[in-house]
């Protein structure tokens, strides 16, 4: 009796976050459900997301901040994500950040605590001509940059796209 009422309520439990992923559209395979409520009690679901090969789920637990989960479509548990703030980073992040990017202001933080490798941070800056993503491990090093120039729109034309408008 003890082991039906226990797969009933796994059941129950899977048929939850399947119905709740389905009112918005993401189909989320039965391993991936399987791996979150294993690695995950208890938690409060936002939503899911299907990125090529991969399922994230959003959830708080606890009554903590929100939380990503990463699985691929097998149901392997990559790793957990939150944002985070500057000063929640670690003395050698931040030491970085502020002597390396001290040209660029900080739009977003994101730590990462991967299975596989450990904590990583994300950070994603702006100056007024580029837009950085940094990777950098808990010493500061970094991993991984993609910068991106920022499309600048001359005066001239921001100018002449008003008057064409005002004209038609």
């Amino acid at each position: 009796m003890k082991k039906i009422l226990i797969t009933a309520t796994a059941l129950f439990s899977t048929l939850l976050l399947c119905i709740g992923s389905n009112a918005q559209g993401t189909a989320v395979p039965s391993e991936v459900l399987s791996s979150f409520n294993a690695h995950f009690k208890n938690p409060q679901m936002s939503r899911w997301v299907a990125i090529h090969d991969s399922h994230v789920a959003t959830f708080t637990m606890d009554g903590q901040n929100w939380r990503d989960a990463y699985f691929t479509n097998e149901g392997d548990f990559k790793g957990v994500g939150h944002y985070i703030t500057f000063d929640q980073l670690p003395i050698g992040v931040q030491e970085k950040l502020n002597n390396d990017y001290n040209s660029y202001g900080i739009i977003e933080l994101y730590q990462f605590d991967c299975t596989e490798s450990g904590i990583c941070f994300f950070a994603t800056m702006r100056n007024e001509k580029n837009t950085l993503t940094l990777k950098l491990d808990d010493l500061g090093y970094v991993a991984y940059s993609k910068k991106d120039k920022i499309k600048q729109i001359k005066p001239t034309d921001a100018l002449a796209a008003t008057t064409k408008s005002k004209n038609q």
